[in-house]
Parts: structure tokens; sequence; C-alpha cells
């Protein structure tokens, strides 16, 4: 397969959304924390979520198409400093203070309109012990990989070694680490990639009622 990176647009939100859900569905945030919610209420909340990521100037929302298709096989989040991006007006942050940020969002939506069913412990518990851990590595000068993901049926085709490149490409002029969180089924292509292993962080979503644990690998990229 050949693809094209390019920013995402708007009226890509709901492919986006749906190739999340396809992609870490089996992961266990999503099953544990929406037991029995609709799919297509899931869709809605995911792509509501991307439409403001893509809005966002310091969050690069990334889509590989396919060339020959023209199909959004998938995608890739990353948030950068507001100096790497050139953009030093108004009201800048960094990496560090807009995770900050999602993780008072979602503690906000574990109070506010989540559909029924929702696992509220879990949307919020989740967030809350990633960001705790990562106050004890992550900079506000650091890019944040928040995420890659692939459609399954195009996985281990060299998509997300694209999508990681166009990162990577961009810190490395700007001499600036990559954070991120990795499944284990993400660790192999970031360790050859070039990230070593922080810590690991294992989610047991007993603790809020759901079942089945997760395990996590916080992992830095050095320039």
């Amino acid at each position: 397969m050949t693809i094209s990176l390019r920013p995402a647009v708007p009226a890509d939100a709901a492919t986006l959304a749906e190739i999340n859900i396809k992609a870490f569905t089996g992961q266990g945030f999503i099953t544990n924390t929406f037991p029995g919610v609709p799919h297509a209420v899931i869709h809605e909340l995911k792509v509501a979520r991307y439409l403001k990521k893509i809005a966002h100037p310091q969050t690069h929302v990334i889509v590989a198409e396919d060339d020959a298709s023209g199909a959004l096989v998938g995608c890739a989040r990353w948030i950068f400093p507001a100096a790497a991006d050139g953009n030093a007006e108004g009201n800048v942050k960094g990496a560090g203070d807009l995770v900050d940020e999602d993780s008072a969002e979602a503690a906000r939506g574990a109070e506010d309109a989540l559909p029924e069913g929702t696992n509220r412990g879990i949307y919020t518990g989740f967030f809350e012990i990633l960001k705790e851990k990562g106050k004890d590595y992550l900079r506000d000068d650091d890019v944040v990989l928040e995420f890659i993901a692939t459609l399954p049926q195009h996985q281990r085709q060299g998509i997300g070694k694209a999508l990681l490149r166009w990162g990577i490409e961009r810190a490395e002029a700007e001499n600036r680490r990559i954070y991120l969180e990795a499944t284990t089924e993400g660790l192999p292509a970031y360790e050859n990639s070039g990230w070593r292993a922080l810590e690991q962080v294992h989610i047991d979503y007993a603790r809020w009622g759901g079942q089945g644990t997760q395990t996590l690998t916080l992992m830095l990229r050095d320039p």
C-alpha cells in the first residue's frame, strides 16, 4: 500500500472516530468505560473529540490516506510546544499543560453529559493515573505523541512507521524529546524507533467495577 500523510480536516472526524474505535477496542478502556453503550453514541463522542483536537493550534492530527482509494487508514495525534510550531503569540502552553487540560476535561466529563451507562470511575480514574505518573517524566518543552491508530486490516504495512517518522523528524529539528504511553502491542515499534521505557503503569479496571487489566509503558525518545 502506498500512502500519503496530511493534516486532518473537520470532514475527516467521523472516519477518524471509527478508526480509533476499531484500533483500540479490545485494549480495555473503551469496553470498560462504555459497557452496553451503543456504538453510535460512542462514535458521536469520538467525533466531537476529534473536531476539538483538529481545531487546536498546538495539536497535530495527521492522517494516512491510501493513494489508490483515497480512504483514510490511520492517524496520529501529536502535541507540540508552541515554540516548535512557530506560534509564540498569545497565551501559549507547553505539552504538559495541554495533557493536564485533557485530564481536567475528563474529570469534568464525569460530572457532565456522558451517555447513560458510562462507567464514570474508569473515565476519570484512567486519565488521572496516567497524569500523576507522567508528572515524574514529562516536561513542558517535550513533544507528546498521544496515540497512533491504524485500521486492524492495514496494520504491519508501514503506516504506523510513516506516522511516527512525521513527528520524529519535526521533534529532532527542534531538538525535543518525545513522550508517549505505549500499549503492549505498540511497545516493540516504539522501541525499534528509539524510545526507551521509563515505567510500566498497571490499570486494574476492577478497581472501578470493570473487568480485566491493562499495562501501559511510559516511554521517552531523546533527540
